[in-house]
């Protein structure tokens, strides 16, 4: 199944992983792209959340995240930049299969 008409990129947090939620969503036919394949290996592992979200606006893309502190810290990115995005709460404690379908149900 191809990527949806209409429905921007989605650009995956470093909390979803590098290999196993991408490769779910890229299976069901999404376009996706993760941090540590925009940013490089092992220079992920630095990149701020704010600059990642300031990007993520800039590209019109959508952010999928598992981050408590979305309502706090990188709040004000998301508001600042008008970020799309969709956030798990990490206390969910869902694996990577219940990860990506709850990204595909929505």
């Amino acid at each position: 199944m191809p990527h949806p008409a209409g429905l921007p990129d989605i650009f995956l947090d470093r909390s979803l992983g590098r290999k196993g939620v991408p490769d779910r969503l890229r299976s069901a036919g999404l376009r996706v792209v993760t941090l540590s394949e925009h940013y490089g290996l092992p220079a992920d592992e630095d990149v701020a959340d704010e600059t990642w979200l300031e990007l993520v606006a800039q590209r019109n893309w959508i952010a999928f995240m598992k981050d408590r502190r979305v309502r706090t810290r990188e709040g004000w990115a998301v508001k600042l930049h008008g970020v799309r995005c969709f956030c798990l709460h990490p206390s969910d404690g869902l694996n990577v299969q219940a990860m990506a379908d709850c990204w595909l149900a929505t």
